[in-house]
């Protein structure tokens, strides 16, 4: 009921109610005790009926199919998922050659399989699961773009699958979805020129976040010539590619550690660095083959410094805290937004002053003029400034330094806005 809706009824009600007031003797008691209720009531029935419609309009709206974006675009709760799955299941089923329709009802279940820790299915039922959507596009939408990119990516890395991509490219050449693959078959390819093609095309069609842009500029600004840098996500690798197609940082070679478990990137990374092949252990059960995967994280970083152009090797702040430096903690420099492993001891405060004070571009911390498509991603990530800039303060803090002191309290102040520990950073600073 709309807002004018309820005042055209108040407006009759109302003289109908005085009507029967002024006749109180002629009128039963409990009749006029009842239009008392309703006159009294009539503002809190506008209310609830405001509410009603409130809340009728976001289920509708969260019934409403939208576009489902990867993870590391943008991060969407597990209820949102799941209506989207439902709404997009919907759509399929009335026009079942919907092949847009497809494609998101199956990212809306790729989405959920890798984040729903509610459902307590197995990881070979989910699978199944996924791959009968997949089955099913292939019945209806089997000559689609959306098909053949789905199938590949639902194959995580299959070269036999490579077919599917290459189809896709040829189905869809405008198309952005398939750019991410594209780029790291360039790469596993040694094709450099069209991996900054791919890179710049994401960049250009929106999908590259302006504040990850940024961000990863700063790491890489910060690292030794010829550095090797371990990455480990779709964040802190994609915006490297494109800013190196830019002509930024080009001698710095990107190792990506989850991908390195695919052959054909380590061989042709190894390759080119000089590293010897890493063998992994094809356990026959999935304990072993835990083992073989925790033995990985542990000693790759050392393999890769054992590379033969003697390269300095630095590990992202976004991969440090997943299994990797335990083994090696004392082996490790923090220098900024990122660690150097050493086997000598390293200088990391000088160098990591150079960086803040003459490497790193900080204003867009205070000043981000551009809209960002991830801005939650971006303020988490932006996190990893917290532990070297309190590092920064407390030096330049003890060493008497006033003015740089303040200038980094006020770039601590801007980033832990919305932080977890916020309260807890700015005690630190008083």
């Amino acid at each position: 009921m709309t807002e004018a809706n309820i005042e055209i009824l108040k407006h009759h009600i109302r003289p109908f109610a005085a009507h029967f007031l002024k006749k109180a003797n002629s009128v039963e008691p409990s009749f006029i005790l009842l239009i008392l209720a309703f006159r009294n009531n009539l503002n809190k029935m506008k209310h609830l009926l405001s509410l009603f419609v409130i809340c009728a309009c976001i289920q509708l709206r969260a019934q409403k199919p939208e576009k489902i974006y990867p993870n590391a675009r943008e991060h969407k709760s597990i209820s949102y998922l799941k209506e989207q799955s439902e709404a997009w299941k919907k759509v399929t089923d009335q026009e079942p050659k919907n092949a847009a329709a497809w494609y998101n009802y199956y990212y809306a279940n790729r989405n959920l399989r890798f984040n729903d820790t509610t459902d307590k299915r197995s990881m070979d039922e989910k699978n199944a699961a996924i791959n009968k959507i997949i089955d099913d596009m292939q019945k209806n939408v089997p000559n689609s773009y959306e098909f053949n990119l789905a199938k590949w990516q639902n194959g995580g890395w299959d070269m036999k699958l490579l077919p599917y991509l290459k189809k896709a490219q040829e189905l869809g050449p405008d198309r952005t979805e398939h750019v991410d693959y594209s780029i790291v078959l360039s790469e596993i390819e040694g094709k450099t020129d069209d991996r900054d093609l791919y890179s710049r095309k994401k960049f250009e069609a929106g999908q590259i976040s302006a504040g990850m842009a940024y961000y990863n500029y700063n790491v890489i600004m910060g690292l030794a010539s010829n550095a090797i840098i371990l990455t480990g996500g779709d964040n802190d690798t994609y915006p490297v590619w494109y800013l190196q197609s830019k002509g930024i940082r080009k001698d710095i070679q990107i190792v990506h550690v989850q991908l390195l478990q695919l052959p054909e990137y380590q061989d042709a990374v190894f390759k080119r660095l000089g590293i010897e092949k890493w063998k992994f252990y094809e356990g026959k059960n999935k304990d072993s083959a835990k083992s073989s995967h925790k033995k990985f994280k542990m000693e790759i970083i050392e393999h890769i410094a054992k590379n033969k152009k003697n390269c300095p090797v630095y590990l992202a702040l976004t991969v440090a805290h997943h299994g990797f430096t335990e083994k090696i903690s004392d082996k490790l420099y923090l220098t900024g937004l990122a660690y150097q492993f050493s086997n000598e001891p390293v200088d990391n405060m000088a160098i990591m002053k150079r960086n803040f004070e003459k490497n790193y571009a900080m204003d867009y911390l205070e000043n981000a003029f551009y809209e960002d498509i991830s801005p939650g991603l971006v303020n988490m990530v932006n996190g990893n400034y917290v532990v070297p800039m309190l590092k920064l303060f407390d030096h330049y803090k003890t060493a008497g330094e006033k003015q740089k002191e303040e200038w980094i309290k006020q770039k601590l102040l801007a980033i832990s806005k919305g932080n977890p520990d916020e309260q807890k950073i700015i005690k630190h600073l008083e």
